[in-house]
């Protein structure tokens, strides 16, 4: 991990730690990286939960997963495609999130009844060892519905984060904030702050 840089004071001593604007925003963008909810989710839909007694992942008390690592495959590589920062640091409405929201549910629910025994809704046919796929019996509705809930309740709380732009106002007010409380001195005596200078004001 880069460490921060350190400038000599006029003593010839360390001085306070030097902080730029590329910095704070690697690093602020970082810890809200929606990628986490991506791994959580991989964990939780192979029926793990987090002990923090111990500090790890561990099998919960039934020994099952929520889903098979077919669904599972699907279900990770299609939210990673979502679940990213740049769908938190966008810019939409709320007309078009529902739009966003009507489009995630129906390739979700699609995929869920185009590959009902693959997934293992259904009991496997005689031909599921050889990825010859039936879609026969009655399936299990109520996982089903728990499953494709929780992605859209992640998927749909990601997307609001960028409702009107609200997470990356949140950011760069907070930069320029920090940019105020003086982080930095030589860049004061330079005259001006990153964001005067970005816009031509410095």
């Amino acid at each position: 991990m880069e460490q921060p840089q350190y400038g000599q004071d006029q003593q010839g001593g360390m001085g306070m730690p030097m902080f730029t604007p590329e910095s704070s925003i690697s690093n602020i963008v970082g810890q809200i990286d929606p990628n986490t909810i991506v791994d959580n989710l991989n964990h939780s839909l192979k029926g793990e939960f987090y002990d923090k007694e111990q500090g790890l992942w561990i099998m919960n008390p039934s020994k099952l997963p929520l889903v098979n690592d077919a669904c599972r495959g699907f279900l990770i590589s299609y939210s990673t495609g979502v679940l990213n920062n740049n769908s938190t640091l966008g810019i939409i409405k709320e007309q078009q999130l529902g739009f966003l929201m009507e489009s995630v549910i129906e390739d979700i629910t699609k995929e869920f009844v185009c590959n009902i025994e693959k997934f293992g809704f259904v009991p496997p046919g005689p031909g599921y060892a050889d990825a010859v796929y039936e879609n026969k019996g009655t399936p299990d509705s109520s996982r089903m519905s728990s499953v494709s809930n929780m992605i859209f309740r992640a998927i749909f709380s990601c997307y609001t984060r960028s409702l009107n732009g609200m997470e990356s106002k949140k950011i760069f007010s907070s930069l320029n904030m920090s940019d105020g409380l003086n982080f930095n001195p030589q860049q004061q005596q330079s005259g001006g702050s990153w964001m005067s200078k970005m816009f031509g004001r410095g």
